[in-house]
């Protein structure tokens, strides 16, 4: 039981970024508005747990999806034609383009940066998921039904890092993220196929 308690209490910022974490995504999926301020608590946490496992491309990470945790607030509620409530959209394909290319470059300077500069423990790995991480958080302020892909890839690739790093909460609470993201996937699909009108581009 001493062991039990010990685990618990040296893991209990990941314990409530697991809980944070989960219930954000589903409010996501079901396009709820209160996924943001939910999702706002699980970044602070994740700062902190990020901080401590040496993950420092996920720490600035946590400092980019406060930002656009305010950002993608806003635009969910505002973001719409005449400033109405945001509708959701496929992605374009120049839009692919430009984020696939950026994706790729940005994540091998990242990695480059933090492997010279820095004791990452994973530095490409981590930075791959991170630059990913911000374009998929940003196609989601966007209400771009992609991101949901998006997310399903990092989120595998997070619950390996996760898994070697010994976070064990986080590494089940991204293997549920990849649960969630193919449900939100398929709810947003439905979502938009039962739009009155194609979503107007922004």
């Amino acid at each position: 039981m001493h062991l039990i308690l010990q685990w618990l209490y040296e893991h209990y910022l990941e314990m409530f970024a697991f809980v944070f974490g989960i219930l954000g995504v589903w409010l996501t999926a079901k396009q709820n508005i209160w996924c943001w301020p939910v999702g706002l608590a699980n970044v602070i946490l994740s700062f902190f747990v990020f901080f401590f496992a040496k993950l420092y491309a996920d720490v600035l990470l946590q400092i980019f999806y406060l930002v656009m945790t305010i950002y993608g607030w806003y635009e969910w509620l505002y973001g719409g034609e005449k400033k109405t409530k945001l509708s959701i959209r496929r992605i374009k394909m120049n839009e692919t383009f430009i984020l696939i290319s950026i994706g790729g470059v940005a994540s091998m300077i990242t990695g480059e940066l933090f492997s010279r500069y820095t004791n990452a423990a994973l530095p490409y790995w981590d930075s791959l998921v991170a630059v990913w991480g911000v374009i998929a958080t940003w196609a989601m302020a966007r209400k771009i039904l992609e991101h949901w892909i998006m997310w399903i890839v990092i989120d595998l690739i997070c619950t390996i890092i996760y898994t070697y790093k010994g976070l064990y909460f986080f590494t089940a609470l991204y293997f549920l993220f990849v649960i969630l993201a193919v449900y939100g996937f398929i709810v947003w699909k439905k979502n938009y196929s039962n739009q009155p009108a194609p979503a107007v581009s922004q």
